[in-house]
């Protein structure tokens, strides 16, 4: 199944994975099409950004600027649940009308998902498989049929996903700041 993603993926068609968060909802992120599909089959709003799954801290700093002091940080909580918000490198080749001037980009902890991006050589858009503004799937019961109809490839495992979506910090500026709490800083 995993090479049936991938192959899709690199065909820029939509896909679903587990993450350790919840069910990922993927495509080629360099990839005009693939990532407007996404934003199309979610109703999501052009102006809410997506986040990129990659396979390594030096996959993080190929796509985005990472201030000296934040990389112990990054190194700390990855790979994990934690999606860090940084500044986009000039030179990405990421679609400019989706990815502007920051970036959300996370190195996941689950096999699947890091057996998917280690075969790539570009990163993936991967958000929560839901209805813009509904609840996040956490099973595969749980996708809704109108994005199911979309998808190309499925990779069912319900046990590794945890249920909750990742912490998201921000990490532009000299001071960090947590955007949303998620998995890692739940109080």
């Amino acid at each position: 199944m995993v090479t049936d993603i991938i192959n899709a993926i690199r065909s820029n068609l939509l896909v679903c994975f587990p993450t350790e968060t919840v069910y990922a909802l993927a495509c080629n992120a360099m990839n005009y099409n693939a990532v407007e599909k996404i934003y199309h089959v979610k109703k999501r709003d052009h102006d809410k950004p997506l986040s990129i799954l990659v396979n390594s801290i030096d996959r993080i700093m190929e796509i985005a600027n990472v201030q000296e002091q934040y990389i112990d940080l990054i190194n700390r909580f990855s790979p994990g649940p934690v999606t860090y918000v940084l500044s986009l490198n000039n030179e990405t080749g990421l679609p400019s009308k989706f990815f502007k001037k920051n970036v959300g980009i996370r190195i996941p902890d689950h096999p699947i998902a890091i057996s998917i991006l280690d075969k790539l050589d570009f990163p993936i858009v991967a958000t929560s498989i839901n209805i813009s503004g509904k609840k996040s799937a956490c099973t595969i019961n749980e996708i809704p049929q109108t994005i199911k109809q979309h998808l190309s490839v499925i990779i069912e495992d319900d046990k590794l996903v945890h249920g909750m979506e990742s912490a998201v910090i921000d990490l532009t500026t000299d001071q960090v700041r947590i955007l949303r709490k998620g998995y890692v800083f739940q109080s």
